[in-house]
């Protein structure tokens, strides 16, 4: 046991050696646990992620070897998630049954305090989450691809199946689509919107909206057909001259995207999505998406700035014959007031088509900056996943020293409670930062900064001998002991 060793040593003024011996014995106990929660983890998510493909399988009759290769690299994303938890798992058995054998107590009475007991730990988490960084930059975005890969050329034998509701869904490098709300049996969807690009990096996409429509996979064309209703698209028909701007109002659209089934092939794809990316090629996409959002904000500027000097000319009789045309200042007054007159009216017209390019320009700066949040928030959980390790072991001390206390129950009620409030934090900022409603970098650390608010308080009452948790048995019970006592 630790404590006669620590004694040992101690009697002999050795107390380095002794403190040496105290760490390998807390990391070789924690080592084990660790393994073990990592394994039983995975495999629970691995039910989840099985769960979730088995449908896409049936649904597009994927071979078996396709199908245990894409939930081998499913693993991938499982061990990214998993190992923050096994560290947590680990800090609880190993210190747990340390407390129960009362090893923490041998070592209190020798002046060691839990600081100590938790030194090897936080080192060991700090090792643990420094490796799963270097994980999270190097392996996982490569094995993501190859996932992403078999997954798009999957979806490219049924790609209604690809299109996600509340998504924007990349349908090759020169369109995108968004729909708000999806049935995959019937092919209905609602609010619908559509970019299309005549080369990947358009600024300014033929934008179609529609309040329903359907999709129709055909077969035998190997295309996609959507049939769009009540809409509106919004175009410049000349690149060159933003100026000129054009709405045309439906009742019904069709568009057809060729070219989108066909038998399994491996595509070789090489774009890359967010989540296979490393955090040097994140940082800069998102920096891209952020120049294209400013030269959008730019032209909205531009087009009001446009009408202004436009409003300006017009009221201003000096400025005005600039606008009218010099040859114009010739004609009799009747008639160049009438043109004047014909200006103005004018003028709530071209304030309307302003304010509907406005609007077409900033639905495009919205789409940039939610592809913009999307990729920084890749980049932040990359590193703040890793980071949990060290916030799950500072927290899993006082854990395992109340449930030495209290029983094991009260220590797995409180890690489903770590568990819980860590995954509400980060998959509700994820969400929020996607739509832009949040700062990625604050909605992918809060959870870390939520636990630690609430883990360093309960480590310093735990090391000034206070309990996390008092757990009192009721007063009827406490009678009823006292009386089986009485002889």
């Amino acid at each position: 046991m630790v404590s006669a060793v620590l004694v040992a040593y101690l009697g002999k003024s050795n107390r380095t050696g002794a403190m040496f011996l105290i760490y390998r014995h807390l990391i070789k106990t924690a080592a084990g646990p660790f393994f073990f929660g990592l394994f039983v983890i995975t495999f629970l998510l691995m039910i989840q992620i099985l769960y979730k493909f088995v449908d896409l399988f049936v649904s597009k009759g994927v071979p078996l070897w396709i199908a245990t290769k894409v939930l081998f690299l499913s693993l991938g994303h499982t061990f990214a998630l998993s190992v923050p938890m096994a560290v947590l798992i680990s800090i609880l058995m190993s210190v747990g049954q340390l407390a129960a054998d009362h090893e923490i107590t041998a070592l209190k009475a020798n002046g060691i305090s839990l600081w100590a007991v938790l030194r090897p730990l936080l080192l060991m988490a700090a090792v643990v989450g420094i490796g799963l960084a270097a994980y999270n930059h190097y392996v996982f975005p490569e094995s993501n691809h190859t996932l992403a890969n078999l997954i798009y050329d999957i979806n490219r034998q049924k790609p209604m199946l690809e299109i996600q509701e509340g998504q924007f869904t990349e349908m090759g490098e020169k369109m995108t689509i968004f729909v708000k709300h999806k049935d995959d049996l019937t092919g209905h969807i609602e609010d619908v919107s559509i970019f299309e690009k005549e080369k990947p990096d358009d600024l300014s996409p033929r934008l179609t909206t529609a309040t329903w429509g359907t999709i129709i996979p055909d077969h035998q064309s190997d295309s996609l057909l959507m049939e769009l209703f009540d809409g509106e698209i919004h175009e410049f028909p000349d690149k060159k001259n933003p100026q000129k701007y054009q709405v045309i109002h439906f009742k019904k659209y069709k568009i057809r995207v060729s070219n989108m089934e066909r038998d399994f092939k491996e595509s070789g794809r090489k774009a890359r999505s967010d989540r296979e990316m490393n955090m040097s090629d994140l940082l800069d996409a998102a920096r891209r998406e952020s120049n294209r959002q400013e030269e959008v904000i730019g032209r909205v500027a531009d087009l009001s700035g446009n009408l202004l000097k436009w409003q300006f000319q017009l009221l201003n009789s000096i400025k005005r014959k600039d606008l009218l045309g010099r040859p114009i200042t010739t004609q009799p007054g009747a008639r160049r007031d009438k043109i004047v007159d014909g200006k103005f009216k004018a003028l709530p017209m071209k304030v309307e088509r302003v304010m509907d390019q406005a609007g077409y320009q900033e639905k495009i700066a919205e789409s940039y900056t939610i592809k913009s949040n999307r990729f920084m928030v890749e980049f932040h959980k990359k590193l703040a996943i890793p980071f949990a390790c060290v916030v799950f072991a500072l927290l899993g001390v006082p854990m395992a020293v109340t449930a030495s206390r209290n029983g094991k129950g009260v220590s797995v009620s409180l890690a489903l409670a770590v568990y819980l409030i860590y995954y509400i934090f980060l998959v509700g900022g994820e969400k929020f930062a996607d739509k832009g409603k949040m700062d990625p970098m604050l909605a992918m650390w809060s959870a870390n900064l939520v636990l630690l608010a609430i883990g360093i308080p309960i480590f310093m009452k735990s090391v000034r001998e206070g309990r996390i948790l008092e757990l009192k048995m009721p007063a009827f019970l406490l009678r009823n002991k006292d009386k089986d006592k009485t002889p």
